[in-house]
């Protein structure tokens, strides 16, 4: 279990990161990782609006496909990352659980013992737009937009790593 002193770095390198709209030292594991109560206070204390940038970019998607993965507002958005600010609590819920989402699995493939080459964004984004039986044929990109569906979705992730949905 990591020490207090430990959760408050990971918390700091995750802010640092978030408020640089960059990720040179970021993972999405370090989200995924991060105590719940560490990840309800960053969220509470603001996700910067120009991060859909940075998480769209790491998946390859496009800024508008993640908006419609998550129901995000554009306009409000776009208006929000050019002035630099936050967004809403439940706005920036949705795309930190995003990041969680996409940190769940490079932390699978870590677990796995050869991460070399595997891009979990990407793998994450291709995944999400193919119906899964687990789901009755749904892909789970319809999932993504309430907390409840993120959840469900993390469990799935969890799952296919068991074998239970291979």
């Amino acid at each position: 279990m990591p020490s207090a002193i430990a959760k408050k770095l990971a918390t700091k390198v995750i802010r640092k990161n978030l408020a640089a709209g960059a990720k040179p030292d970021f993972s999405f594991a370090q989200i995924y990782r991060v105590q719940p109560i560490d990840r309800i206070k960053l969220i509470r204390e603001g996700v910067p609006a120009r991060y859909i940038n940075v998480i769209s970019d790491s998946m390859g998607i496009t800024k508008e496909t993640l908006f419609k993965f998550l129901n995000l507002p554009k306009s409000t958005i776009d208006k929000k990352s050019i002035a630099n600010q936050m967004l809403p609590i439940e706005q920036g819920e949705r795309l930190i659980g995003m990041a969680k989402l996409v940190g769940q699995v490079e932390s699978m493939i870590a677990e796995s013992g050869n991460p070399d080459g595997f891009d979990a964004a990407k793998w994450v984004a291709s995944w999400l737009e193919k119906p899964s039986p687990a789901l009755g044929g749904e892909k789970p990109s319809a999932y993504l937009d309430t907390v409840s569906g993120q959840e469900m979705i993390s469990d799935l992730l969890a799952k296919i790593q068991t074998g239970a949905y291979a």
